[in-house]
């Protein structure tokens, strides 16, 4: 974090809370993190791994989600080239049948410090840590049922 206020590129150096020189907050922020039950393991995997070097780009792990959708239609002959179509679509078909499936724990963007301040006489940045780090968010909405109608000629 070099504090030219444009933090999305910046890669953090993860300071390990078991070394001495670790200021005592920081050593409080990250094990925070590592002690909150809502963290996921693999981010707390990752943070473990970076303990005294900068963390690895992208280095952070979202597992396979998806969502199944199912359409049912049926056509109607009227007369000669008329025809009527009923349609029923359900959109993350599993989440229809238990609430827990059809969603996904997503991890997006997160930065593990902000900046507070500098400390002119240390000559070195003054962080917060975010001890909302590696907890998920779920993707993929609920299921969604449509039925539509269609005439042709």
């Amino acid at each position: 974090m070099n504090g030219d206020f444009v933090n999305s590129n910046d890669l953090a150096y993860i300071y390990d809370p078991n070394s001495a020189s670790t200021p005592d907050y920081l050593k409080k922020g990250i094990q925070a993190i590592l002690d909150n039950p809502e963290v996921e393991k693999h981010t707390k995997d990752y943070i473990r791994k970076s303990f005294g070097k900068i963390a690895e780009r992208n280095g952070g792990i979202n597992g396979f989600a998806g969502t199944f959708d199912l359409r049912l239609t049926k056509k109607f002959n009227i007369v000669e080239k008329h025809k009527f179509e009923v349609g029923f679509d359900i959109f993350n078909v599993a989440n229809l049948l238990s609430k827990d499936w059809g969603v996904g724990p997503r991890i997006g963007k997160q930065n593990i410090y902000s900046i507070k301040s500098f400390d002119a006489t240390e000559k070195h940045f003054v962080y917060n840590v975010n001890t909302n780090t590696g907890k998920t968010s779920y993707a993929f909405s609920p299921y969604q049922i449509q039925i539509g109608f269609r005439y042709s000629f």
